[in-house]
């Protein structure tokens, strides 16, 4: 461990460790065993990898799922002396060769790649020639099916450890319940005692306050007082885009300069945005959660959300960015039922048609293997087939992986390269290569600007080669300095463990679990929704019922906070969001009228509802469309059961001829707010006529 301070006080300046920074890396470098470090925002959780990188010999491999928050990183190490670097799809063919030639060489000490990098051959052909002493995964939460941010290019991860032989493994997370928490362990073999390293979410300094308002002006008025009284910075988090400007112009108008950003500004823009918000002492920035990841800004005096958040991990780690510290700092939270349209439709966009997932299932389930027993797929064209969104063709994929044991994903595969020349000596060599791979290469590539470009699946099957030997041959030359290679056309690709259902039976059998999973996953995000409605108005201290959300109940004094919204008023905040169960006739006739296909019914209720989809962006019946959203204040599931009855007269049938759309564009946020029946949450609501509304829901 001396070595480790010495890296600490030298390269990055502290006197000390923190919270369990030194028990994690001791656990690291000296015991040798995997880890799992659950520090909450801001808890320095990037220095428990950071330091035994610089202790150990060979790579560091970070595995993050943001680029901005990879960039930040790795400018922040190089600026303190660190070889690191990141690599990713952005990055231009010559940088992405120097930081290829860095690694291979053993220069680099820490590497920063996305879960999708997993999928390339080529970086796993590098990773094969270097020695991986340490892979931290941040944002470990995403591996969990249980968890909220649940991405299947993580389970990817402990496979990749394994298959590479990782000498040890470092997970992070600032937010994670016990059955996340498990998942991980199991996934990583990190013991579940000794391996985890927690620090509770409660921390003093933050206030939460929470309150109701009912229109945008209404929330800015609730907000004002608290911008006009903070001593610091402000970040104020919306839902959509669009949100952001309007809360930043209503702000600007009562004399508050504010910031703006979300994602639809340009790479520039938001990067000035995140400088000028790190270099004000007082800066107010109105943003979606696309700001704030690797944002390290101690004194942040208020974290306001104008809009609810859609699960209580993402309110904590949102929160979490005030007052790091130590001083006493707000957070407020705005509940507002005109809002949970735009909420719910994140939770109910997922759900494909049950029609579609059966013709999915049938195409996996009889495509014939490849020659190497594979099977691959073009997800992106699968995607706008059955209309299914591609983080949910993911998920169906990973279902039959780890529910039902059909397949196992493996490397993916790129069908076209595209190659240019480094040098003319390299080149040289590549045009003399009399291999077979290499001359079936050049006798099927074609000329594009700059070099050449070549599908090396057809170029295989040509000249009867294997695939993957014409890409080995690709990843020679690039490896020896002879080209520079880009991949495109991904296809996915899995190895069967178990025969598929080959029988209608059989396949409808299966499309039907997976459906019927789907929808409950649909239900499980709205039931998210729903806690952070119940957390926000429960007859409780806000700082205890989070805290016990994570399973840290006993790290709040006498389950008593003293400065939420409770401990101040000693009464639950009433709320009452309202909802129409029945739609109305003319309104369900008029998305009839507009859109003709009638195979199904969930198809019309997002566009009534307005939730987009792939193929409601190909019909032109989403955002172009002025009634997508038209019915966005209706249950969701009265609008599937009013689509059904007309569907079931048709046939179920898909129309053959497209209706003209109108132009005029509409967005379901535009639609008018929830009105007539519900129920309460809060003081006298908080049980009977709660549980009445949710049961309506789930």
């Amino acid at each position: 461990m001396e070595k480790a301070h010495e890296v600490l006080r030298e390269t990055f300046g502290f006197p000390s460790f923190r919270l369990s920074q030194e028990e994690v890396i001791k656990r690291l470098i000296v015991d040798n065993e995997n880890a799992l470090v659950l520090f909450p925002t801001g808890g320095g959780k990037s220095l428990t990898y950071q330091v035994p990188a610089l202790c150990l010999d060979g790579l560091t491999l970070v595995i993050s799922p943001l680029i901005a928050l990879m960039r930040d990183q790795v400018e922040a190490l190089r600026s303190r002396g660190v070889k690191a670097a990141n690599l990713d799809s952005t990055l231009n063919a010559e940088t992405t060769a120097w930081v290829k030639n860095e690694v291979l060489s053993g220069a680099l000490k820490i590497l920063y790649v996305a879960p999708e990098r997993l999928n390339n051959e080529s970086f796993i052909d590098m990773m094969t020639r270097v020695k991986i002493s340490l892979l931290a995964v941040d944002e470990s939460h995403c591996i969990s099916q249980w968890g909220a941010s649940f991405r299947p290019e993580y389970l990817k991860i402990a496979r990749f450890a394994e298959e590479q032989d990782v000498e040890r493994v470092l997970c992070l997370t600032a937010t994670a319940t016990k059955g996340v928490a498990d998942d991980i362990c199991k996934s990583f073999l990190i013991d579940p005692i000794a391996g985890v390293f927690r620090t509770p979410v409660y921390r003093p300094n933050l206030s939460f306050r929470v309150a109701v308002a009912d229109s945008m002006d209404a929330k800015i008025k609730q907000l004002l007082p608290l911008v006009k009284e903070r001593t610091g910075p402000a970040i104020i988090y919306v839902t959509l885009q669009r949100h952001a400007e309007e809360a930043a112009e209503k702000l600007r108008r009562h004399g508050t300069e504010t910031l703006v950003y979300h994602a639809g500004l340009p790479t520039q823009q938001r990067e000035q945005v995140q400088n000028d918000f790190m270099q004000k002492p007082d800066a107010v920035v109105c943003c979606t959660i696309a700001f704030g990841m690797g944002i390290d800004k101690a004194n942040v005096r208020l974290v306001a959300h104008l809009f609810m958040p859609k699960t209580l991990e993402n309110y904590s780690q949102e929160v979490g960015r005030a007052g790091r510290d130590g001083l006493p700092s707000t957070c407020l939270m705005l509940l507002s039922a005109p809002d949970i349209p735009v909420l719910e439709g994140f939770a109910r966009g997922d759900t494909c048609g049950e029609k579609d997932l059966q013709l999915w299932v049938h195409e996996v389930a009889t495509k014939t293997p490849s020659a190497d027993g594979t099977l691959d797929f073009n997800l992106y064209q699968q995607s706008k087939q059955y209309d299914m969104r591609s983080n949910v063709l993911n998920l169906c994929y990973a279902e039959l992986e780890l529910d039902h044991g059909y397949i196992r994903a493996v490397t993916p595969f790129y069908a076209v390269y595209s190659l240019s020349q480094r040098s003319s000596t390299g080149w040289q060599k590549v045009l003399s290569d009399t291999s077979d791979a290499a001359m079936a290469i050049r006798g099927s590539w074609i000329p594009k600007s700059g070099g050449h470009e070549v599908d090396v699946v057809n170029a295989a099957s040509k000249h009867g080669l294997e695939r993957a030997a014409l890409a080995k041959k690709i990843s020679d030359w690039e490896f020896d300095g002879s080209v520079t290679s880009k991949a495109s056309q991904v296809r996915s690709r899995y190895t069967v463990l178990n025969p598929l259902p080959r029988t209608s039976a059989a396949i409808e059998e299966l499309a039907k679990k997976m459906y019927n999973r789907m929808v409950a996953r649909e239900e499980e995000s709205v039931q998210k929704l729903r806690q952070v409605i119940k957390f926000a108005t429960d007859d409780d201290c806000l700082a205890y019922t989070l805290s016990t959300y994570f399973g840290d109940a006993e790290s709040v004094p006498n389950a008593m906070c003293g400065t939420c919204t409770f401990c101040m008023t000693a009464e639950a905040v009433e709320f009452t969001p309202t909802v129409l169960t029945i739609p109305d006739p003319r309104k369900i006739r008029a998305i009839l009228d507009a859109c003709p296909d009638r195979d199904d019914p969930r198809l019309l209720a997002r566009m009534a509802f307005g939730i987009t989809s792939p193929r409601l962006t190909v019909g032109k019946w989403s955002t172009s469309h002025d009634l997508f959203g038209s019915m966005g204040d209706v249950d969701f599931d009265a609008l599937v059961k009013a689509f059904d009855v007309e569907c079931k007269k048709a046939g179920y049938q898909r129309a053959t001829v497209a209706v003209a759309p109108p132009t005029k564009k509409r967005s379901y946020t535009q639609s008018s707010s929830y009105n007539s029946r519900g129920g309460s949450y809060g003081r006298g609501g908080s049980s009977k006529r709660a549980r009445g509304w949710r049961g309506k829901y789930t």
